[in-house]
């Protein structure tokens, strides 16, 4: 019996090394060519930027190339889409935040896709305040004249999205709900693109990141009403945010790295913390920073609590907002 036990033992401990050995040389390989960084907004967006910010240091550090793919159709249902289907090996990645992985889910049931199934959480790459700005043109000045303005002529003014179940759209209808004002949504593919008809004067005002906005707002072609953090950012510390005049309004988004699900943990593993270690080194988190990301980098278990609990509070402001697709 002893001799039985001795064995079972040996077998054990040789299965548990040959896994060990294939997690190693999975991981010494990766990657084996190029890595494609799949963003779900278009160029110049916050997820672009971290996306290039961490493609270039990626591809030097992996001697491999690291190619952005900008996917903004269809408020990233697109992007995700693609994700979900590509072969689980780490060459495939998803620069991803709320809109297609804990927006869109609650509000469509029917995607392509299962976010909660299909998409791996890898690691944080950061958080970005939105500010809400208005073309100059308007006159508004502060949040109360919009809201103002709004409430006095139902249906005048409209505001642009990065489109439909984006964070931005949903930003500026939980404004809509707690001000009790109606605006027109003019859905767009990507906050950018939104952003420069509100600087043309084809729409009125929009929820948009801070780091394309800032330009704009200190060359005076749009004006700066409100920013949408907890706390006043500091790159406007002059502009107040939504939730001093709205108690409890909170809004934002946060971008990470998504793999498909099945990929081989050691890879995700090596991933995660190469990208991690990029993005939180001092100069990515000032360079970041003066573009109004303020940069993570929190491991793959934590980013998978936070994606979980962002799932449960959307279906929660779905339901009590009212929010439908469009």
């Amino acid at each position: 019996m002893r001799a039985a036990a001795s064995l079972r033992s040996l077998a054990v401990a040789l299965a548990t090394a040959c896994v060990a050995l294939a997690a190693s040389a999975q991981t010494a390989t990766f990657p084996t060519k190029a890595v494609r960084l799949t963003v779900h907004n278009s160029p110049g967006s916050a997820p672009d930027v971290l996306a290039r910010y961490l493609s270039q240091r990626l591809a030097e550090q992996w001697k491999q190339p690291v190619v952005v793919d900008n996917r903004g159709a269809a408020g990233g249902i697109v992007a995700a889409d693609a994700l979900a289907k590509a072969p689980p090996d780490g060459h495939s990645l998803l620069v991803g935040g709320d809109g297609p992985i804990t927006i869109l889910p609650n509000l469509q049931p029917k995607l392509p896709y299962d976010a909660q199934r299909d998409l791996v959480p890898v690691v944080s790459l950061g958080h970005v305040d939105f500010v809400l700005v208005a073309n100059a043109k308007t006159g508004f000045r502060s949040l109360n004249d919009f809201v103002r303005a709004a409430k006095a002529a139902p249906g005048r003014y409209s505001y642009a999205s990065a489109g439909n179940g984006s964070a931005l759209q949903f930003s500026m209808e939980l404004l809509k709900q707690q001000a009790g004002i109606f605006a027109t949504h003019i859905p767009y593919r990507g906050g950018p693109l939104g952003l420069q008809d509100v600087v043309a004067g084809q729409v009125e005002v929009m929820f948009v990141a801070l780091g394309p906005a800032l330009p704009h707002i200190r060359s005076g072609r749009v004006v700066a009403l409100a920013t949408t953090g907890e706390q006043r950012n500091a790159l406007l510390p002059e502009v107040p945010t939504v939730g001093e005049t709205y108690r409890g309004y909170r809004s934002g988004t946060w971008f990470g790295l998504f793999a498909p699900a099945n990929t081989p943990q050691p890879v995700l593993d090596a991933i995660a913390a190469d990208a991690a270690r990029i993005v939180q080194t001092p100069a990515a988190r000032a360079e970041l920073a003066a573009q109004g990301i303020d940069a993570t980098g929190t491991p793959q278990q934590q980013f998978q609590r936070q994606v979980a609990a962002e799932y449960g509070r959307y279906a929660q402001l779905v339901k009590t907002a009212g929010i439908k697709a469009e």
